[in-house]
């Protein structure tokens, strides 16, 4: 079975943005520490995977987006991009080009939406999904057995890899976020209920709506205070439906050209110019390449 990836560009920018210093420095004087450690982990992966089918997912809707409108605290406490760390993303992007591969961003969805949506049009296409980061929000996407969520340099996780490890079905990630909270986005769940308390009424219940329809059956459940999470709940309703949808990716984004998914064949030479102009030595460059050979050759019947 074919296989389709979807790469979280974001985790690997800012992973390297915080975990390495700089070998190189742009034009504008800009440390270029988080495109050197993208660039890396993106190519060790196209050389071991030699994947036929990828997209890659950029943020471009931070502080701005649907979410936001829906609820001004969402993600309130995180500190947008400052210019230098803007210029590496643009940077990230251009370069992954270069190398054929699709990518997308949106200014009213974040990425985990591009990459909800793009999953669903694989599976039309009849592909398995291989969603490459380490965001916990992104299980929602393991629909199918083939289905994996890897973090890139450890083992891929399944569905049932992700229940047994968390504790939590995939198809109620979403439920259960919302009344567990989830502090990296700033949702702060339902009062009184923390994770252990929201994974045992999700071992009971299938999704918030089944809440709804017996809250009285929550006094029976096998946890501290369970008599008192029918008001709990009765009074944070609509609250709760909210954090939901905050939560929920969206799979109906329409993504212009999304057979441009399949690889198409790398611009090595203009991959060498625009990584120069960006700030990166001729030699660093030469040197990913003899490193990493095959992510610079294209599957066979890659577009040109």
């Amino acid at each position: 079975m074919s296989r389709f990836y979807g790469i979280d560009a974001s985790v690997y920018i800012f992973q390297a943005y915080f975990a390495r210093q700089a070998r190189h420095v742009s034009e504008q004087g800009f440390p270029l520490n988080a495109l050197e450690g993208y660039l890396e982990t993106l190519l060790k992966f196209l050389h071991s995977e030699r994947p036929a089918h990828v997209l890659v997912a950029f943020d471009e809707s931070l502080g701005r987006g649907y979410r936001e409108r829906l609820y001004p605290a969402y993600k309130s406490r995180r500190v947008l991009p400052d210019e230098a760390l803007a210029y590496q993303l643009r940077a990230c992007r251009r370069l992954s080009e270069a190398l054929g591969l699709y990518c997308h961003a949106e200014a009213e969805f974040e990425a985990d939406d591009i990459l909800a949506s793009a999953a669903r049009q694989a599976r039309e296409q009849r592909l398995a999904v291989t969603i490459v980061s380490r965001d916990k929000d992104l299980a929602q996407l393991l629909c199918a057995d083939a289905d994996r969520l890897w973090h890139f340099g450890s083992a891929p996780r399944s569905a049932e890899d992700w229940r047994r490890e968390r504790g939590v079905a995939c198809e109620r990630v979403a439920d259960f976020l919302a009344v567990a909270g989830d502090t990296v986005d700033d949702i702060p769940g339902l009062k009184g209920v923390g994770e252990k308390t929201a994974k045992v009424i999700f071992e009971h219940y299938p999704s918030l709506d089944a809440i709804y329809r017996d809250l009285d059956g929550l006094a029976a459940l096998p946890v501290r205070g369970a008599k008192g999470l029918r008001d709990k709940f009765a009074n944070a309703r609509e609250k709760l439906f909210l954090f939901r949808q905050l939560c929920r990716l969206r799979d109906d984004l329409a993504l212009p050209g999304f057979e441009q998914a399949a690889l198409r064949k790398p611009a090595v030479d203009d991959w060498m110019g625009q990584g120069e102009a960006l700030g990166l030595s001729a030699n660093y460059l030469y040197t990913l390449q003899s490193r990493y050979p095959r992510a610079f050759v294209a599957p066979t019947g890659a577009k040109s």
